[in-house]
């Protein structure tokens, strides 16, 4: 099931590709009857609107298999479910599966998806084809990113969905201080994820496993050491007070869509790492920390909610307000 929910963007994003450089009016297209339509095609703009609705019906599948995964979903059971491994390659290993914690995350991905594309449904027409498949592409990166059992791959993927917003915002942004945000949230956030990285590697040195369920209680002084290297992953990502630059300047640049998934699930994932990093696997050094992680999210609420007071940008002041919610 997992498997399913992951590459169903991937195969949208295949077809929407083949309806405009392979088949634009048989082959695949001719199969199947939703991707077909005649009337679309003799219109102007026929081909932009059947990849549009491919998309969009690819998003809707999506969420309609979460929420079948939902149902199945046994809460009483507190171990992982709906398992999936690749092992065949020695070099290359991916381990996937859905707890109490991550079924939520991916019901928001799924459900924030169709709105990202019905929000740029029809005032973007330059290079659609590319945009909607970078939506698609994104689903999947952020899914796998909350199905990750292994801490490796949660920051590959962690990572992974920076390209694509980078495009986005420097393609289909708006304004000429676009490329300016479109970098510095690239170079920003690229960076404050080195920290998370080293932590991961040292995990690794000591114990040789990054898998969660391998990864065995650890000492209090080297989860101190671990915890300042995620925890700068996270608050920037976050963001909190002082790495908050970037986000306004990302939001206000951005397009519609990318402003959506921004708030809603691009900095979910640092909260996510929160949740399934800090506190399930470094309890006692979140204990530590907690009283300043705790000022440090103070401040970065009381700061973000004065400068929303005072936004007239719209933009600007759904990306504070979203700090602010954060913080809390």
């Amino acid at each position: 099931m997992i498997t399913l929910i992951l590459i169903i963007p991937i195969i949208g994003s295949i077809i929407i590709l083949l309806q405009s450089h392979i088949l634009p009016s048989g082959g695949v297209a001719a199969a199947i009857p939703f991707l077909n339509g005649e009337a679309s095609a003799a219109k102007p703009g026929g081909s932009e609107t059947k990849i549009k609705k491919i998309a969009l019906m690819t998003s809707l599948i999506n969420l309609f298999i979460s929420l079948i995964l939902w149902y199945q979903f046994d809460s009483n059971i507190t171990q992982f479910q709906f398992v999936s491994e690749f092992n065949q390659l020695n070099y290359f290993h991916l381990n996937f599966g859905i707890d109490g914690l991550s079924i939520y995350f991916v019901l928001l991905t799924t459900f924030i998806t169709p709105i990202a594309i019905l929000s740029n449904y029809n005032n973007i027409t330059n290079n659609i084809r590319f945009f909607l498949v970078s939506i698609l592409i994104l689903e999947s990166l952020q899914i796998c990113a909350f199905v990750s059992l292994d801490l490796l791959l949660f920051y590959i993927f962690f990572e992974s969905v920076l390209p694509l917003l980078f495009i986005i915002i420097l393609i289909y942004g708006h304004g000429e201080d676009r490329f300016r945000s479109a970098f510095l949230f690239f170079l920003y956030t690229l960076a404050g994820s080195l920290p998370m990285l080293l932590s991961i590697l040292l995990i690794l040195n000591f114990v040789g496993s990054t898998d969660f369920q391998l990864i065995p209680n650890i000492s209090l002084e080297y989860q101190k050491i671990l915890f300042i290297g995620f925890f700068i992953a996270f608050a920037v990502k976050t963001p909190l007070y002082p790495f908050i630059i970037w986000l306004p300047k990302a939001h206000a640049d951005s397009p519609l869509a990318g402003s959506v998934i921004l708030a809603a699930t691009i900095l979910k994932l640092a909260t996510y790492g929160y949740l399934r990093i800090l506190i399930t696997m470094l309890p006692d050094a979140t204990n530590y920390f907690s009283p300043l992680i705790q000022t440090i999210a103070i401040i970065t609420l009381i700061y973000s909610s004065l400068v929303t007071i005072v936004q007239q940008d719209t933009k600007r002041l759904i990306a504070y307000s979203s700090i602010g919610h954060m913080a809390i």
